[in-house]
């Protein structure tokens, strides 16, 4: 099982690879464009899929599906068949599109989501996809006889929470509405065998602590976290420090913050990768910025002043930007 976080700038998308017996499977977590360029259709197209085990849009902002109406437009014209498209907001009922009008501040991407929208539903007439489904705390997928992929959240709270954001006069505050919208994100585990991984996309804080506190996941405490995704890009407001030292840890861990070059939010926090890093994990950055560069700064002034010369030189060496890729063992 290969999983690809792809370097798409300031956003989200991840590609994950194995093989059920001798067929290759591929599914998508969000699909979000670098520039003109859209990593998630250029992987697909040169790995020559013609199949699609699932396309997933972990919630509705932009730096995560920037590049999904581009991505179906390319399986339609290439006749590449998608078996599964999910999202999570069937929680919010029915009337999910009433909710969604604040979503977005920006109109542009505003626009382009009820675009996504639409044309989901479009190509499932056409076929192309051949099912929708509502991801939602306790989805699973099965990936191979071996390889498990769990939604841990949204569960009813976290639509609650968003809905009752929503309904305060999101008029008049129309940039909390937008951000309550992290509420609705995907979480996941990734298991196989002791391990797994935590794809988490922009989880938020008050996500993990009810997790914590209802400890109802198994692979929390039985088994070993080998790959953890920081949330929100490593955003100091998302994280719940609890929940990640409540886990039982693969003796080789990584962290990935899936960020890139934004002066509004200057992802990824630096206290959030100092700390992962002082409990063990091993840094990942998609891009070198913000954060990132004075984690980068940080390292550098540990090696002039530690005993550990080599183990800080080699991660001096290897911390360097682009897509990560990690295969789950």
């Amino acid at each position: 099982m290969k999983v690809t976080f792809k370097d798409v700038g300031q956003g989200d998308s991840i590609i994950l690879e194995w093989k059920d017996g001798e067929k290759e499977k591929v599914g998508i977590i969000d699909c979000n464009k670098k520039s003109k360029n859209n990593p998630v259709r250029d992987h697909i197209r040169e790995a020559g899929y013609k199949e699609i085990e699932f396309v997933i849009l972990s919630h509705p902002h932009s730096d995560h599906y920037s590049g999904m109406n581009e991505l179906l437009s390319f399986f339609e014209e290439n006749k590449i068949v998608v078996n599964k498209f999910g999202h999570t907001l069937f929680i919010l009922g029915q009337d999910f599109y009433r909710y969604l009008n604040w979503a977005e501040i920006n109109s542009a991407a505003m626009k382009e989501l009820q675009e996504l929208i639409t044309n989901v539903g479009n190509l499932r007439q056409l076929g192309v996809i051949k099912k929708i489904e509502f991801i939602s705390e306790n989805w699973t997928q099965e990936l191979s006889v071996d390889v498990l992929l769990k939604c841990l959240s949204p569960s009813q709270d976290e639509a609650e929470r968003y809905m009752s954001i929503v309904k305060m006069e999101p008029e008049k505050n129309k940039k909390a509405a937008s951000a309550s919208a992290n509420h609705l994100s995907t979480m996941f585990s990734l298991v196989r065998g002791d391990n797994y991984y935590l794809l988490t996309a922009d989880t938020e804080a008050t996500s993990l602590e009810r997790l914590l506190n209802e400890m109802q996941h198994k692979e929390f405490e039985q088994k070993a976290l080998q790959v953890g995704q920081l949330p929100h890009h490593g955003s100091s407001k998302n994280s719940y420090d609890p929940f990640w030292e409540r886990l039982k840890k693969h003796d080789e861990r990584h962290a990935v913050a899936s960020a890139g070059y934004n002066m509004k939010y200057q992802h990824p926090n630096l206290t959030v990768l100092e700390k992962f890093h002082n409990n063990g994990y091993i840094i990942n950055c998609t891009n070198i910025v913000h954060g990132g560069q004075e984690y980068l700064n940080y390292l550098k002034s540990l090696k002039a002043t530690s005993d550990r010369l080599d183990t800080i030189s080699e991660l001096i060496d290897n911390y360097q930007g682009g897509e990560k890729v990690f295969t789950l063992v």
